[in-house]
């Protein structure tokens, strides 16, 4: 993967990562089980899809493989904010 495609990527994941982060500050403030699935999902995609295009560029030794990592940590950490927001609504804990 060149650089041009590796930043386009980049930057997709940020447009899905806002989107989802819009999707479940809705889905809490207000009890909406769909935009909560569409965070849920976005959430989910992001995380995925930064780990693996991180390997990738690791792989080919690009530098942007650690922007990848250090977003994929990001993501985890504002999935996890989420689940555990969405565990305390629910009453699950």
């Amino acid at each position: 993967m060149d650089t041009k495609n590796g930043l386009i990527n980049f930057s997709l994941f940020i447009f899905i990562f806002a989107f989802s982060f819009v999707f479940c500050l809705d889905a809490l403030a207000l009890p909406n089980a769909f935009y909560g699935v569409l965070a849920l999902i976005g959430f989910i995609v992001s995380l995925a899809g930064s780990l693996f295009n991180g390997v990738l560029s690791r792989r080919d030794g690009e530098a942007l493989s650690l922007w990848y990592f250090i977003y994929a940590v990001i993501v985890g950490i504002v999935t996890v904010w989420y689940l555990t927001r969405c565990g305390t609504a629910f009453g699950w804990w």
